[in-house]
């Protein structure tokens, strides 16, 4: 079994541990972009920051008009250039909203291109100063389509599984991360289950239709939901909770030639509620599917006492 990283940050203040508001960015990731960066010319230009900084001030400036801000703002895979990191974690320290993101290939000098994942998760110290915890981690499983077009362009891949997962634990919930493809090996999947909330698939992804397949089986699989965030033009981001199939998608999105941001709170103790019920009382519930055979009590336990 493939072994992970387990991560605790701002513990000492969980106030996500009922619910969490999580924001899906719905924006275009260009391929000229993609390449320009595996090619070591990444588009840093001014034309192109502009429509994220109004994007990024549209989310902080959410909370002021409506009743709860944003917690976790998710980006696609490969949708920021690395160069604007510090940018975002400046950002989601000043404005104390985590931000999930796929960063552009970072080519070293040996030309090994570098897909990694940015975790930026704030939080308040014990003296009540805002802190900010960057974490980075390189994509495990390369797709094939990914392999093909970096070799093809005499751009090395690095060894991959050389990054462990990583169990989250942030302000009270629980979390993992997938790249994309990552989410194509089950038994990669199963590392998680009864152990998190919520799993992100951060994707530049096609093939919607088959990915659509993974993440509603993932849900009821793992029993937690499962946050979907890919292209805008290829679409299917999305919220997929362990539930009835009429229930299944409480929120999905596709298209727009704007950025823009669609919202929804996950209410974390009403689905830990459900899984440490016997199957006599969760198999009558209209919010959520019983628990998959092998399901883990003392796991969800352990995400409980978080918040104690």
């Amino acid at each position: 079994m493939t072994a992970y990283d387990e991560i605790k940050i701002g513990l000492d203040t969980p106030d996500l541990h009922q619910s969490i508001q999580i924001a899906l960015a719905n924006i275009p990731v260009q391929q000229g972009q993609i390449e320009a960066s595996y090619l070591g010319r990444p588009i840093l230009t001014r034309q192109r920051l502009k429509p994220l900084t109004t994007l990024l001030n549209e989310i902080s400036s959410y909370g002021t008009r409506n009743s709860r801000k944003i917690d976790l703002l998710i980006f696609p895979e490969v949708s920021i250039p690395y160069a604007w990191e510090s940018m975002i974690v400046a950002w989601a320290r000043k404005h104390t909203i985590g931000v999930i993101c796929g960063l552009e290939h970072r080519v070293s000098k040996k030309t090994i291109a570098y897909n990694e994942v940015l975790t930026a998760l704030p939080y308040k110290t014990e003296n009540h100063h805002l802190a900010c915890v960057p974490i980075r981690r390189l994509k495990r499983i390369y797709s094939p389509e990914e392999v093909f077009l970096l070799k093809n362009n005499n751009v090395k891949i690095p060894k991959q599984n050389r990054d462990a997962y990583q169990l989250i634990r942030w302000r009270g919930v629980s979390f993992a991360i997938y790249n994309c493809y990552e989410l194509a090996s089950i038994e990669d999947r199963s590392l998680f289950k009864g152990k998190v909330d919520f799993i992100v698939g951060t994707e530049f992804n096609r093939d919607v239709n088959y990915f659509s397949n993974i993440v509603e089986s993932a849900a009821r699989d793992l029993h937690c939901y499962i946050i979907q965030v890919n292209d805008s033009r290829f679409g299917d981001s999305r919220i997929v909770s362990p539930s009835q199939t009429e229930k299944m998608n409480p929120l999905r999105i596709k298209g727009g030639e704007n950025l823009t941001f669609l919202t929804m709170k996950l209410n974390l103790k009403t689905l830990r509620d459900h899984q440490i019920r016997g199957y006599g009382l969760q198999k009558d519930s209209n919010d959520f599917k019983p628990t998959p055979p092998g399901f883990n009590v003392a796991d969800v336990k352990a995400r409980i006492l978080l918040g104690k």
